[in-house]
């Protein structure tokens, strides 16, 4: 994109499930040289010294939050050196602030001309994220119940643009995809997939947890202790026909990406979440949108009907480019309320 061309851009961000490294490429190939700072939630003792202060304070002082404390301390001593070898930039996009500490923010935010955050978690979640939203221009969230007047500002998730190709000319060799925790969602889970599987329904239902015995007895599903990349589930999305979605109350009440990845890639999708019938591009030809009861009468009509093309100019709307082009107040920008 013409104007992001030679644009820098500090991203300060989670390395949860890869999920910076495709915001990282959609940056790139629309222009943006990226400076990116990740807090990464692994840890090693730097020195046997360190793991002996460990022992002591867990064992002798009964500290047990200190290895917590260790990591932190340690991770933002590598950030703060990375920062101070960044030029000045255009943009700072912080994702996730909560996990970086003021000192560091403060750093990235005198280094961007313009300043923005993005908490794609519920605010409840974290804690002293209030203090925080001030040092950024704009402090952006996707749960419509964490917009405060003249502090937050609403936006949705979106779906990465640079992986269209991913999508096209694919054959998928399963009919339904999802995957999650092992949570709250479970028996919703578990309901919808047995009904499937009883249709004779291929499915990849893959569940982050060990190995369930009381699960065994159903093949479709798959374990796995470290989490798959997002570029992984992606590839995972095209070799599905059909995406399943299940909302988790306990965390937010916005719509998850796979929503939207639904929605770029042209794929049908079940979901629980009704929240997803005020979005403009909420067609039930395309989104199977189940209530309480999940009452899948109509779920074999819905599947054997055609996917109906949605208006090009809604489904630009949620791209990763229009998305970053809103977060940064770029003027020809399609806006992102949550209705």
């Amino acid at each position: 994109m013409q104007y992001f061309q030679n644009k820098k851009i500090i991203l300060p961000i989670t390395v949860d499930v890869g999920l910076y490294s495709c915001i990282e490429e959609n940056l790139k190939k629309i222009g943006f040289e990226v400076f990116m700072l990740t807090y990464n939630s692994e840890f090693k003792y730097p020195s046997l010294k360190y793991k002996v202060l460990n022992f002591i304070h867990k064992n002798l002082l009964f500290d047990k939050g200190y290895k917590a404390r260790l990591k932190k301390e340690l991770q933002y001593k590598k950030i703060e050196k990375q920062i101070d070898s960044f030029p000045k930039t255009d943009y700072s996009l912080t994702i996730r602030a909560d996990l970086f500490n003021s000192s560091i923010l403060t750093k990235v935010t005198n280094l961007g001309a313009k300043n923005y955050a993005y908490q794609w978690d519920g605010l409840s979640r974290f804690e002293g994220i209030q203090e925080q939203i001030p040092l950024f221009d704009k402090f952006y969230v996707f749960d419509k119940n964490d917009i405060l007047k003249d502090k937050t500002y609403p936006t949705t998730n979106f779906y990465f643009d640079c992986f269209d190709p991913l999508f096209e000319e694919n054959k998928p060799e399963y009919d339904f995809f999802y995957i999650g925790s092992y949570d709250n969602r479970i028996d919703s889970l578990l309901i919808i997939c047995d009904y499937l599987y009883s249709k004779n329904y291929k499915l990849n239902i893959i569940l982050r947890t060990v190995t369930k015995d009381n699960l065994q007895n159903r093949p479709y599903i798959s374990f796995i202790k470290v989490p798959t990349s997002y570029y992984e589930n992606l590839e995972k999305t095209a070799n599905s026909k059909f995406l399943i979605d299940l909302k988790n109350d306990s965390v937010h009440e916005g719509l998850s990406f796979r929503i939207f990845e639904a929605l770029g890639s042209d794929k049908k999708i079940i979901t629980n979440n009704q929240i997803v019938k005020n979005y403009d591009f909420y067609d039930p030809q395309n989104i199977l949108c189940l209530d309480e009861k999940l009452d899948l009468s109509a779920v074999d009509q819905f599947l054997n009907s055609p996917y109906k093309e949605i208006n090009p100019s809604i489904k630009k709307k949620y791209s990763f480019t229009n998305w970053i082009k809103y977060i940064l107040e770029i003027n020809d920008s399609i806006p992102l309320e949550i209705p």
